[in-house]
């Protein structure tokens, strides 16, 4: 099978809490609802591009556990290869807790993510990839060694830098697109970044570090975009039933995948993620709540 996209990335599994406030210090808080379901950054990632139509390779370690089970299991349903998944020590989860207006936290768990090694990445992933997608949940090494396999096969790379970390200069000048939140891009940047006008400030700094692209998204305000064919704010897709923006961003980079694979404008791109990503909070979870081409009504002419 073809490869159109190459995900090396986290594999976690998410226990969701729906609860009304977060406790207090000290505080025992009774939850409303209890949801359990696969996830982590590079497995949700991978679920949309497929979900989208997309032939996606996963490149990661789960645990040796029922969780590590589960996670395999939901990506081979969404049929993503699953060949390059390793399995060792226990897997990786997210401990999620979302509040009524659908915002969350979360904590994880790295777990058997931080057992992918650089000798698990072969020079042969890269060969049939056009598209590579990288996040931070896995260890730095490994992240560098991919960006600098896939620069030498001429792949595109979009990299995620969330959880946000330090990353050099060097390594960043390989990479095509960096998709990044207003959270993270106030990490990258030693300020606050909070309104399209902040992220345009940070967009515009760091494009001079990337080879093409700068892309914050903001949620609800929307996302600004920086490159050299677009330079501009995008407004968030209205939507009334917001319930859980658990992997809101994932699926947003899943969508953005499909417009790269599929040779659409960028500025075309970005609107199709935003619909695909305000489909996607409007159920709960992360991967179960991505939706297909034919859900798309809004858009038939990708169908």
């Amino acid at each position: 099978m073809k490869t159109d996209v190459l995900v090396v990335g986290s594999l976690n599994f998410d226990i969701l809490i729906k609860q009304s406030r977060l406790p207090f210090i000290g505080e025992t808080f009774n939850g409303e609802d209890l949801y359990q379901m696969p996830g982590g950054k590079g497995g949700n990632q991978a679920v949309q591009c497929a979900r989208l139509g997309l032939n996606v390779r996963m490149v990661g370690c789960v645990g040796e556990d029922l969780f590590g089970q589960e996670l395999i299991k939901s990506l081979e349903e969404n049929h993503i290869s699953c060949f390059d998944i390793k399995q060792c020590g226990a897997s990786g989860l997210g401990l999620v807790q979302i509040l009524q207006d659908g915002n969350y936290c979360s904590t994880i768990i790295k777990g058997a993510n931080y057992h992918l090694d650089v000798r698990d990445i072969k020079d042969d992933f890269f060969a049939d990839a056009p598209l590579v997608i990288l996040q931070s949940e896995i260890p730095e090494n490994v992240v560098k060694k991919v960006v600098d396999r896939a620069r030498h096969h001429n792949c595109i790379i979009l990299l995620n830098n969330a959880p946000a970390r330090f990353i050099e200069d060097e390594m960043l000048s390989k990479v095509d697109f960096l998709v990044i939140n207003e959270t993270e891009a106030s990490f990258m940047l030693g300020y606050q970044v909070n309104t399209p006008e902040d992220a345009f400030k940070a967009a515009a700094t760091l494009k001079g570090r990337v080879r093409k692209s700068v892309i914050i998204t903001l949620g609800e305000k929307g996302s600004v975009v920086i490159s050299d064919e677009v330079n501009n704010h995008f407004p968030a897709v209205k939507c009334d039933n917001v319930v859980d923006a658990t992997g809101a961003g994932d699926s947003y980079i899943g969508a953005l995948s499909y417009g790269i694979i599929k040779n659409l404008p960028l500025a075309e791109s970005i609107r199709f993620a935003s619909e695909v990503s305000a489909y996607s909070v409007q159920n709960y979870g992360g991967q179960g709540s991505f939706p297909t081409l034919e859900k798309l009504q809004a858009f038939p002419e990708y169908s």
